[in-house]
């Protein structure tokens, strides 16, 4: 059984002792009982030893396959790309108890905490909450908010230790990602369930991070099939504001998911995953004024959130140069806060890798996606259409060509995509990268990536 306890401290006052509501204070009390519970009644399990990365050589590490860069596995030596990779041994050693603060140890990429629930993380400088040029996915599946045009880095959470790896592109990627990714791409991919087999409890809490927990537990279903399930909990003091006082951006946020893998012949094993979340945050920069004068005091929004998705994946392997992937996703979220939205996305994704001769790999995907928006408005801001719907249609082929074997490739690759906002658009790259020894690495690349405007760009 795997415990791990943390604890965080800070120099600042307390928060009050009570939660903010009832519910919260019966999840609260839920987790650390069961959490007690299953450390009495859970029988243990061994995990397989993390590797350390430290111990290995460059030769090594230039060897890592990673998958963002081209949508296939290809070793990082042959990756015409900035690439970085955070892997389970890194989350493990790096105490963070969040994604953004996982992003902090990637070269290039910017990461500012606004306030408690709140973070601006881009890539390439000119930071902002909404960096509207970098794509962000897990599991292959974007989590970028077309009304925005940016990510909710609040609700896009997840127990840090079934992540495998999260590889950060710095670059243009929309040659065979999407639209949007104009200065980085960042895919977190998670374990398979058979790699996370047996119980798991986390649990910490301090003057900052008032409470949090995960309990989590994996088995199989017959012999062909893994299974884990899971839920989260964390509470979030507030941050001080400007006058040492309440800064009135607390939250908290609760959160229940499963993933579940299926082999069912040595060439076809289909993956079926989701989750479901509700919290509360506290939003100062979303303040209303209300209508009493003199004066006139700010009001600070709690807004509501709501949400989750789910997500199959199958994938059919011809031989070991050959297999297609086809990919299936829902997700929702709801946000009651100044424009008051609900959203809705369908995506459905395919695409196919071959060889072409001893010296071409060749992929080719097609996707569509459907996402309608449903907004309320406020004085302060609004959508215009309110309840936009928002098809996109895109379609790429990408050929690795190796000129000389094991040592000069040259990638060339292009997307046709067809917004709502603009219609359709070409996007091609050209990579070449060159390997004149096992421990050296020398590319260049041409790309043109463009990104759609937001909602909020063209609303008055």
């Amino acid at each position: 059984m795997r415990v791990q306890q943390r604890s965080i401290h800070s120099a600042r006052r307390s928060a009050p002792p009570s939660l903010k509501s009832g519910i919260h204070k019966f999840l609260m009390r839920g987790s650390l009982s069961l959490a007690a519970a299953a450390l009495m009644r859970i029988p243990s399990w061994s995990q397989a030893t993390l590797k350390d990365l430290g111990d290995k050589s460059i030769e090594d590490l230039m060897n890592i396959e990673i998958t963002s860069a081209s949508k296939t596995e290809q070793k990082l030596s042959r990756t015409a790309s900035a690439v970085f990779v955070i892997t389970a041994e890194d989350i493990r050693q790096s105490n963070a108890t969040n994604i953004p603060d996982l992003l902090r140890m990637v070269p290039g990429i910017d990461v500012a905490q606004i306030n408690a629930n709140t973070w601006a993380i881009s890539a390439r400088g000119l930071n902002s909450r909404f960096s509207n040029e970098l794509l962000v996915m897990l599991d292959g599946r974007s989590v970028y908010t077309p009304t925005f045009g940016g990510v909710f880095w609040d609700v896009l959470d997840l127990p840090l230790e079934d992540i495998e790896r999260i590889e950060v592109i710095r670059g243009p990627g929309a040659s065979v990602w999407a639209t949007n990714a104009v200065n980085g791409v960042i895919n977190i991919i998670t374990q398979k369930a058979s790699d996370t087999p047996g119980a798991m409890v986390v649990a910490g809490g301090g003057t900052a991070d008032q409470g949090f927990g995960t309990l989590q537990y994996g088995g199989n279903i017959g012999k062909d099939t893994s299974f884990r399930v899971f839920t989260k909990y964390l509470n979030q003091d507030h941050f001080p504001n400007s006058n040492g006082q309440d800064g009135g951006d607390g939250w908290s946020l609760a959160r229940a998911g499963f993933r579940r893998d299926t082999v069912f012949s040595s060439r076809d094993t289909l993956t079926f995953e989701g989750d479901l979340y509700r919290g509360r945050e506290g939003n100062p920069g979303l303040g209303i004024s209300s209508i009493v004068s003199p004066p006139i005091p700010d009001v600070n929004m709690q807004v509501n959130l709501g949400g989750g998705f789910l997500q199959t994946v199958w994938d059919h392997t011809y031989s070991s140069s050959s297999g297609t992937s086809l990919q299936l996703s829902y997700d929702e979220y709801e946000r009651n806060d100044v424009l008051g939205e609900t959203r809705g996305t369908f995506d459905i994704a395919f695409q196919h890798h071959f060889a072409w001769g001893d010296r071409q790999n060749l992929v080719w995907g097609v996707e569509y996606r459907y996402s309608a928006s449903r907004t309320v408005g406020s004085l302060i801001i609004s959508v215009d259409p309110p309840n936009p719907k928002t098809p996109l249609f895109s379609s790429f082929v990408q050929d690795e060509i190796a000129l000389v074997p094991d040592r000069l490739f040259l990638t060339v690759g292009t997307k046709l995509e067809n917004n709502y906002y603009t219609g359709w658009d070409l996007q091609p790259s050209v990579r070449l990268a060159w390997t004149p020894t096992s421990r050296q690495t020398l590319w260049a690349a041409v790309s043109d990536a463009d990104r759609a405007p937001a909602a909020m760009d063209l609303s008055p």
